[in-house]
């Protein structure tokens, strides 16, 4: 552990053992008394929360030549294989921009993990369809998934889950509302 003096701030790094390349830096704030208080910034917390969940997943995803997010569009794909589904809606799924979901699937495509086929009552849309092989990897990682939602669950209650469900829907919405006033 080392301090790193800030300007009105102290930053505390901390080195993992796991990934000696991971930093956590956590803020802290001098205040009245030498008491020291965490500047609780929700973006720092989810942040690392999701890159810790994507080095779990990636690294068991990579096996199969995809990424994390190749992964997230097949399990889409898998959990809504009876109704037709267009890259609008895998782009309004994942919230990224066309250009990033286009490469994705241009790249799942010639993998054999998808299919597109033009939508007989309107010609410039495409349905994506996944393969027997998307299926078969989509099978086969879903149980690393479900094993990471399990870790996440852990020691936590009911109540705490419902918890923050809510919390998180409030916060995806003040969100969408800024970027709409943005």
């Amino acid at each position: 552990m080392r301090w790193m003096r800030g300007n009105a701030q102290d930053s505390l790094v901390i080195s993992l053992t796991k990934n000696q390349s991971s930093a956590i830096i956590v803020r802290v704030r001098t205040i009245i008394g030498g008491a020291m208080k965490k500047d609780f910034k929700i973006s720092d917390y989810l942040h690392s929360l999701c890159k810790e969940m994507y080095r779990i997943i990636g690294a068991n995803i990579s096996k199969y030549g995809i990424t994390p997010q190749q992964g997230r569009i097949i399990r889409f794909l898998a959990l809504n294989q009876e109704n037709p589904v267009y890259q609008k809606d895998v782009e309004a799924f994942l919230n990224i921009r066309k250009s990033s979901v286009s490469s994705a699937i241009k790249n799942l495509e010639k993998s054999g993990l998808i299919t597109r086929s033009h939508n007989p009552e309107d010609g410039r849309y495409k349905r994506i369809n996944l393969t027997a092989a998307g299926l078969s990897i989509y099978e086969e990682t879903r149980k690393n998934s479900q094993l990471v939602e399990t870790k996440l669950r852990t020691n936590l209650e009911d109540a705490e889950i419902e918890f923050l469900e809510k919390t998180f829907q409030k916060l995806k919405k003040n969100l969408e509302t800024r970027r709409k006033k943005c």
